[in-house]
């Protein structure tokens, strides 16, 4: 990963012609970045892209299902983010960053091309396809879908999105090790990733705590919106686990 991170820093560097604070740019940066460091993890590794990139077909319901849980899960992983910010605030630039990252302030469509496309198919396939494959290969299921994950954490450089990053890449890594496919957290990452956008944009009300926080403050959420994540969260995990117990989906023999 060390050369995916020195192409990216040579991309974003001053004079190169790519606006480093420009989500556009950083999609451009992120997406040569990543792809070579797959592409090269491929190639050493000797299997074909099917086998990183798999695309089995998922039950419509229990990729709704699982939306769900991501939808609750949100909503939970934000109020533990107030908690964090509460206890331990970021820096300013960094929380400014994330703020117009988030809300689409500096361009909208370059946010939603960095968080909703490049985001998820770059990380799935480096850390659920690529980096998975290879723990499952070496380790118990249970073992590498934890260690993955925590290389998941510790790959977003900041301890504001560790625990969040942790608790989506073990799930991830569940999903994908059950289903053997990466269209569910594909979708799922992106649609995770969609929420602040959507919130910013199409909700018409703040929500203390969720949408439009001035920069440098904290709220936290009021409880309905906290209950309703435990619910969507509970319920969306319950159809899940149920789905997949039902689903005539059989994972690889390397992730069953």
């Amino acid at each position: 990963m060390a050369a995916g991170a020195i192409v990216q820093v040579v991309l974003l560097a001053p004079g190169i012609g790519l606006d480093p604070r420009h989500p556009g740019a950083q999609a451009l940066a992120s997406l040569v970045a990543l792809g070579i460091v797959v592409a090269f993890g491929r190639q050493r590794a000797g299997v074909p892209w099917r086998e990183i990139v798999p695309l089995r077909p998922v039950p419509a319901g229990l990729l709704a299902a699982m939306a769900l849980t991501i939808l609750g899960l949100g909503i939970l992983l934000s109020e533990a983010d107030n908690l964090l910010r509460s206890v331990l605030p970021p820096p300013e630039w960094l929380e400014r960053m994330f703020a117009e990252l988030a809300g689409g302030q500096r361009s909208l469509w370059g946010s939603v091309t960095l968080l909703v496309i490049v985001a998820p198919l770059t990380e799935e396939v480096l850390f659920r396809g690529l980096i998975l494959r290879g723990f499952v290969l070496r380790y118990s299921v249970r073992r590498a879908i934890w260690i993955s994950a925590l290389m998941f954490a510790v790959f977003h450089l900041n301890p504001w999105q560790f625990v969040g990053a942790l608790t989506a890449g073990a799930i991830f890594a569940w999903w994908v090790a059950r289903t053997g496919s990466l269209i569910p957290v594909l979708f799922c990452h992106a649609l995770n990733n969609a929420m602040p956008l959507v919130v910013a944009h199409l909700v018409p009300v703040r929500i203390p705590g969720f949408s439009g926080a001035p920069a440098g403050t904290v709220e936290f959420h009021p409880l309905w919106l906290d209950g309703l994540g435990v619910a969507m969260t509970a319920l969306g995990m319950w159809l899940v686990v149920r789905g997949l117990r039902t689903s005539t989906i059989t994972a690889p023999d390397r992730t069953a």
